[in-house]
């Protein structure tokens, strides 16, 4: 039986990447903040990415398959509060992934980065300084020699009904009409970690027809 770690489990993608994995019978440590209940093959396991030690604690004894999918949520957020968590927090777990041993870390971006657009002004108004984090989340972990596959998303919504989505060369800016479910989001992350070449980064996002090149 595989064994993956979700970092970031309480919520959003992450919440659903757990509920995917455990649905399939695999083996989940769910990682938070606020641990959701453990059941079935989910074991619940509380951490900060802040706190170093608590993040190497909890991803000790070795992984098939590592997800960040932490964000940050509130009004009034300072540069420094975005920072600890959307930078450090990800450096403290890629870091912690490398020691104890993980097959592979699966990175849960965000699209256009690296590609000027208004909707990255907004986002930046939001969470001051976010773009920045990203763009150096993503080469600190290119740089870690940790085994990694990074999935960069658009704008995220609820809707239940599975879509067909895509997987392409990370070559689009961020827009407000490109978009992903975080059931479907979950759905590729999961494959990514399974299927996808190491080292490799993705747009992905709702389209036509399922297209995951791996």
């Amino acid at each position: 039986m595989k064994r993956y770690a979700v970092v970031g489990a309480s919520s959003g993608t992450g919440k659903r990447v757990v509920a995917q994995l455990a649905a399939s019978g695999a083996a989940v440590r769910a990682i938070s903040r606020q641990p959701v209940p453990s059941h079935g093959t989910v074991e619940s396991y509380a951490a900060d990415v802040t706190d170093a030690e608590a993040i190497k604690g909890a991803l000790s004894g070795g992984f098939d398959a590592v997800f960040f999918t932490v964000d940050i949520h509130g009004k009034g957020l300072t540069r420094e509060q975005v920072k600890a968590v959307m930078l450090d927090g990800c450096v403290n777990t890629i870091a912690a992934a490398k020691a104890g041993g993980a097959g592979r870390f699966v990175l849960l971006s965000v699209m256009g980065a690296d590609l000027p657009s208004w909707v990255w002004w907004l986002l930046n108004a939001m969470k001051p300084g976010m773009r920045d984090n990203i763009v150096k989340r993503e080469k600190f972990l290119r740089d870690s020699g940790l085994p990694y596959v990074i999935c960069r998303a658009p704008r995220l919504t609820d809707a239940e009904n599975p879509m067909s989505v895509t997987a392409s060369a990370p070559l689009h800016r961020m827009t407000m009409w490109r978009t992903i479910s975080r059931n479907d989001l979950a759905r590729m992350l999961i494959s990514a970690a399974d299927d996808a070449p190491l080292g490799t980064t993705w747009d992905v996002y709702t389209g036509k027809v399922d297209n995951a090149p791996w």
